[in-house]
């Protein structure tokens, strides 16, 4: 049975998407980052793709399509586009503000040294305190003071030193960059990006100018990065014709 695994986003939770679950029209199970809820599992991109298969292998899954946000995304695309995955078939991927990796060998360094001060910060620093700056990054601008507080109270429960861990064995600055691999796929592709994010708006517009008949291309207005939180009906109507168009499931 075809199944959508959601992966939340850094500081994320699998509970963002369980109301997901009952207005899609295929099986949905949704994993925890690692680092994140109960796991303190610790990985790099050297092992998460192990990782993936034993979670996915745990939940009994045998052919999906990964949904992942920001780094959940990567984590996807990372499996869907390198992994052997022996006892799992992915037929789709669907990414919500996801990077591809860096290009650039002088920015992935900066990159990595960004990440590392913002583990060190998770590291050694009240979690609360830490959690609110992140939230007033720019990327997180849309974001109403109100739907700040709220993530803040959430995401303040995870531990500091897991995510520290998280950010820097999982920074873009160390991830392979996968930019060709997604423009080229073949595998059914969905791209969400917030019309008020220009970082992944600009990506998506390079995905757009290479004209790959397998990809879908889908800017949802009136938000910015975390699209799921802001307009979650509008992510559903997207998965739904994304279902339709390339597995005919209605």
């Amino acid at each position: 049975m075809l199944q959508i695994v959601f992966l939340p986003g850094f500081l994320g939770s699998a509970h963002e998407f369980l109301t997901f679950a009952d207005k899609i029209p295929v099986g949905a199970q949704i994993l925890s980052l690692p680092g994140s809820g109960c796991s303190d599992a610790e990985v790099d991109f050297s092992s998460i793709n192990d990782w993936m298969e034993e979670q996915l292998i745990g939940l009994k899954v045998k052919e999906c399509i990964l949904y992942g946000y920001s780094m959940g995304g990567r984590i996807a695309a990372h499996y869907t586009l390198t992994a052997e995955r022996p006892k799992i078939t992915v037929k789709g991927l669907i990414l919500e503000s996801a990077g591809f990796g860096i290009a650039d060998k002088q920015t992935r360094k900066e990159r990595y040294r960004a990440d590392c001060a913002w583990a060190e910060k998770f590291a050694t620093e009240p979690m609360k305190d830490v959690v609110t700056e992140w939230y007033n990054q720019p990327v997180f601008a849309d974001l109403t003071d109100e739907e700040k507080e709220r993530l803040i109270v959430m995401r303040s429960r995870n531990i500091g030193v897991r995510m520290a861990k998280t950010m820097t064995g999982l920074s873009t600055g160390k991830m392979p960059y996968l930019g060709e691999a997604i423009r080229k796929t073949s595998l059914p592709l969905l791209y969400l990006y917030g019309e008020n994010d220009a970082k992944y708006g600009e990506l998506a517009a390079g995905l757009q100018k290479a004209g790959n008949p397998a990809m879908s291309i889908a800017g949802i207005p009136e938000c910015g990065h975390n699209i799921h939180m802001k307009k979650p009906e509008a992510v559903i109507t997207e998965i739904n014709k994304y279902l339709n168009k390339n597995f005919g499931i209605q």
